[in-house]
């Protein structure tokens, strides 16, 4: 189980399970207990409510950003994969991991937040983050790193995936496939990480020999029902579709599979399509889906590394980290032939 269907199990707050995991006062001792015994269950180590050795408690407090959760929750444990590594990697620093979510600057009061002397620093969740938003944070005089987001033209450390090595290995695929029309799945509510994939995916047919065209770019709403509406949308519109495709996430390629199939366009059969993420349940799609798997265990145990550089003095500069990402081929890709004739199908 997860903290958060912990603390639904035991009938409290998210941070309430945080308080009694990191041994932090302010919890009766009934609900410590029944949350205690929840959390070692499944598998938690819970720090005794004396801190070992007599130490001062430091915190690492983690904002969890949504700024209208398509993003965040939209793909099915993508950033609680971010956040457990944050917390393993903070118990091997002795931090105490403590959790904000949000979704308005407004809402909170950060000052207050990162002004206490425990708080020594902060893991910003940046999935649906524009870089104005970042502008609270510019007079803040504790470290911060954002995850899932470069903010590329900021200056925060960030930690995120390769979104340029990652997008040219889907391309590169499908032309090694034989495919030479390639589209490109985009979200429909842009992001950051998603203006650079689509960038990413110009650079990578570009460099390929291919032209670039914008009538192969196709906008669809970043969650699985949201995509299958918009790529139905469009089918019934007769908006045509290349060979082969690169999915923005997970859940545009899997809600266009399902579209794809209530038109009677076969996949790979007819359309090749490459997803974004590696989540586990693309390995259960209808075909299975092929996709580029990013380890975000790896973005949020390296921003917790980062961090802890800054905490102890090691290191003051910003350090923008990119992690690379590993194609997964499975059956939703296949060697181009020469299309069927359909009104939906453009030819090669």
């Amino acid at each position: 189980m997860k903290l958060r269907e912990i603390a639904a199990e035991a009938g409290v707050s998210l941070a309430a399970v945080s308080l009694v995991l990191n041994g932090k006062p302010g919890i009766s001792p009934e609900r410590r207990k029944k949350i205690t015994q929840l959390l070692e269950l499944n598998g938690y180590q819970v720090r005794p409510l004396a801190d070992r050795d007599g130490a001062p408690f430091q915190n690492i407090l983690f904002l969890k950003y949504s700024k209208h959760s398509y993003l965040v929750n939209g793909n099915p444990g993508f950033v609680t994969q971010i956040i457990d590594a944050v917390d393993q990697e903070c118990r091997k620093h002795r931090y105490n991991l403590l959790m904000t979510a949000f979704n308005d600057f407004a809402s909170i009061h950060l000052e207050e937040l990162l002004e206490k002397p425990a708080t020594m620093g902060v893991v910003l969740l940046g999935t649906e983050i524009q870089d104005d938003d970042m502008g609270v944070f510019s007079g803040c005089a504790k470290p911060i790193v954002v995850v899932d987001n470069s903010l590329s033209l900021l200056p925060f450390s960030s930690v995120t995936m390769h979104n340029e090595a990652a997008i040219f290995s889907a391309v590169k695929h499908l032309l090694d496939l034989g495919h030479r029309r390639v589209g490109f799945l985009a979200n429909s509510i842009p992001a950051n990480n998603d203006s650079e994939r689509l960038s990413a995916f110009q650079n990578a047919l570009r460099g390929c020999g291919l032209p670039f065209s914008e009538e192969l770019v196709y906008p669809i709403f970043p969650t699985m029902d949201g995509a299958w509406e918009s790529v139905s949308r469009l089918l019934d519109q007769g908006r045509a579709f290349p060979s082969a495709l690169v999915a923005n996430n997970d859940s545009i390629a899997i809600g266009a599979l399902r579209a794809f199939k209530d038109h009677r366009l076969r996949v790979p059969q007819d359309i090749s399509i490459v997803g974004f993420d590696g989540l586990p349940f693309a390995a259960l799609s209808e075909p299975p889906l092929t996709t580029v798997s990013v380890s975000c265990g790896e973005i949020g145990r390296w921003a917790v590394r980062i961090l802890h550089e800054q905490i102890q003095g090691r290191s003051g500069e910003v350090c923008k980290m990119r992690i690379c990402t590993k194609l997964i081929p499975r059956e939703s890709t296949a060697p181009c032939h020469p299309p069927r004739k359909h009104p939906l199908l453009l030819a090669e």
